[in-house]
């Protein structure tokens, strides 16, 4: 190469620098963001020198020959300008379930409903009647899901966050045949007498059934509200305080039996057997014919009914035997007739009947004085002796 056209080769400038010419040399100016330090540029450390202008919410980043301003976590835009980034409103946060999104400076949080506690992961319920003094007093506390119920107890009522005791006995319908005593949260009745209290209500005693010999014998109990009464059975009559037996066989005039019955009183009722000669039909009596018996009479005679009786007579060319007055047979034997049986009334109904052979006699009961055959009778007012009177056949 010809000597006037060679080149004279310099030393390059390093890294990161500009390369001036001067009069007879040349410098080495390191870039902006550089610095000399005596044999190559290197980079300066804005971050590291505080040599830096970045906004609020961001973080200062060094780069070769400068630095950059990278927003915070949670923060958006540029080097001039950070904002906050609302995760909830961009749906960028699941938060579970029974809570809420809330979104803070930076960052995002997922808070828990009133009633409930967890973390951002899950969200369970607050049991809040663990609490003894969550409720007041004479209250139940029922947990809900998120908050809970304080009901009053039975008997109780809420007036200002408190259970008050109620009046039940403000109800007049309450405690029928008693008196209604309030007591706390409930009320008892103070039961009249005769009624028993079963706690809420006052109920009949029933003094028929606790106790058989309330009432007087020959009696029925019966109960009614609040007391018993005692009626008499039939055939009886109230006398005092005791049930009498009725003698229904009293007057022969008004005699309960039928005809051709004799009436015989018994405790409480009477028998209607009867007389001779007759014989139980339906609701009476009715005779007896004793001639279909053919042995009633010997068989030469005549058999013939009569009320109640029969009649034995010899046939024609014969003979018969006739009883006397007072006795009564068949033609064969006599036999005495019961009067005080047979007939329907032989004596008043003040006398007693007595039987005689043939005949019979009415003694007066005691207190009576004979005034004739059955036609009546005196009562007399001091003690006298019963008359007795015969009667002869």
């Amino acid at each position: 190469v010809p000597q006037h056209k060679r080149v004279l080769q310099l030393p390059p400038c390093p890294d990161f620098s500009y390369c001036i010419n001067t009069n007879g040399s040349h410098i080495c100016p390191c870039w902006e963001g550089f610095k000399d330090n005596g044999t190559h540029c290197e980079d300066i450390d804005e971050c590291l020198t505080g040599n830096f202008t970045c906004p609020d919410n961001s973080n200062c980043t060094n780069t070769e020959g400068n630095y950059t301003c990278v927003c915070d976590a949670g923060f958006s835009g540029n080097s001039s300008l950070c904002l906050d980034i609302d995760e909830c409103a961009l749906g960028l946060i699941q938060c579970p379930n029974f809570s809420n999104c809330v979104n803070t400076k930076g960052s995002v949080m997922c808070s828990c409903w009133h009633g409930y506690q967890g973390n951002d992961t899950y969200c369970e319920d607050i049991d809040e009647c663990l609490d003894n003094s969550t409720c007041p007093l004479q209250s139940t506390c029922i947990n809900t899901n998120g908050s809970h119920e304080c009901v009053c107890n039975e008997g109780f009522f809420g007036l200002n966050d408190s259970c008050v005791d109620i009046n039940e006995c403000n109800n007049t319908e309450l405690c029928a045949n008693g008196t209604c005593m309030n007591s706390v949260g409930s009320y008892y009745c103070d039961c009249f007498k005769g009624f028993w209290s079963n706690g809420t209500e006052c109920v009949d005693m029933d003094e028929c059934s606790s106790n058989t010999s309330v009432c007087q014998n020959h009696s029925t109990c019966v109960n009614t509200p609040g007391s018993f009464r005692c009626p008499c059975n039939d055939g009886f009559l109230l006398n005092g305080a005791e049930c009498q037996d009725v003698d229904e066989c009293q007057d022969p005039d008004d005699s309960p039996c039928p005809e051709h019955s004799i009436c015989n009183n018994t405790v409480g009722s009477y028998l209607c057997p009867c007389t001779p000669g007759y014989k139980p039909f339906s609701l009476g009596c009715e005779d007896i014919d004793e001639c279909k018996d053919n042995t009633t009479c010997r068989s030469d005679q005549v058999c013939t009914n009569l009320p109640g009786s029969y009649n034995c007579s010899c046939r024609t060319g014969s003979f018969s035997c006739h009883c006397p007055f007072g006795f009564s047979g068949n033609g064969t034997f006599c036999k005495d007739v019961d009067e005080c049986v047979v007939l329907t009334q032989p004596c008043h109904k003040l006398a007693n009947c007595y039987n005689t052979p043939g005949s019979y006699i009415c003694q007066c009961k005691s207190g009576y004085l004979g005034a004739g055959p059955i036609q009546g009778t005196i009562p007399l007012l001091r003690p006298h002796s019963p008359v007795i009177q015969s009667h002869a056949r």
